[in-house]
């Protein structure tokens, strides 16, 4: 199966709705299609622009209808969206990938993001949350669950500079977080720029917005 059909009549840079985003469906169950289908019909910004249910048919409908996100499933009959992940590798001219699962991030979503993935969701998550996160990965960014989060952030980033993340989650200035640690401001400084990388992140602030978010101070619970 195959629907190269433009749902709504335009994509997301289409003539008719140039601020939508195109997300295409790649899933082999129909009934979850519907389902989703519906739901990003429903937001003002999204439209459906297509629906594949296997590797071939996905990649024939990325190249025809150029959607601004691809919703994945990794399981897809007999084949596995990792394939597809794998086909597509991490060119730049393919849209950016947001795998959703029924299998547990703690399974493959280590896996699906080397691949080249933008994100990983289970399907079990608010539809919210689905939501928020197709916007992400549209405007660039990378979506992982708030768990999946910590997780990696505790994997690639140093001692020192997870202890300044947690010091900017509690809202504390660069001097402050320096007083607190016992250390110079341009050590804090640096150890902010090393975050801004490691966590694909654009500037301070949005540094700020993301410890604000995710980070937890040890100690504090899950």
């Amino acid at each position: 199966m195959t629907d190269l059909s433009n749902s709504s009549g335009a994509t997301g840079g289409g003539a008719g709705h140039p601020s939508r985003l195109s997300v295409l469906l790649v899933d082999d169950h129909e009934v979850v299609r519907i389902g989703l289908r519906g739901l990003l019909m429903a937001q003002s910004d999204m439209t459906v622009c297509g629906e594949a249910s296997t590797v071939a048919e996905a990649r024939a409908a990325i190249e025809a209808l150029k959607p601004d996100v691809v919703l994945l499933d990794l399981t897809l009959g007999d084949e596995s969206g990792f394939s597809l992940l794998r086909s597509l590798g991490k060119d730049r001219r393919w849209p950016p990938i947001l795998v959703l699962s029924m299998f547990d991030e703690a399974l493959y979503s280590d896996d699906a993001l080397a691949l080249g993935a933008a994100g990983y969701m289970m399907k079990d998550a608010p539809p919210e949350e689905l939501t928020r996160a197709i916007r992400t990965v549209a405007g660039g960014g990378v979506y992982l669950s708030e768990r999946l989060s910590q997780r990696v952030v505790r994997r690639i980033v140093s001692a020192g500079e997870q202890e300044v993340l947690e010091l900017l989650g509690m809202a504390l200035t660069t001097r402050e977080i320096a007083a607190r640690m016992g250390t110079a401001v341009k050590t804090v400084d640096s150890h902010k720029r090393n975050l801004c990388e490691k966590l694909g992140l654009d500037s301070a602030a949005a540094l700020l917005r993301y410890a604000v978010v995710n980070a937890r101070p040890a100690g504090s619970g899950p």
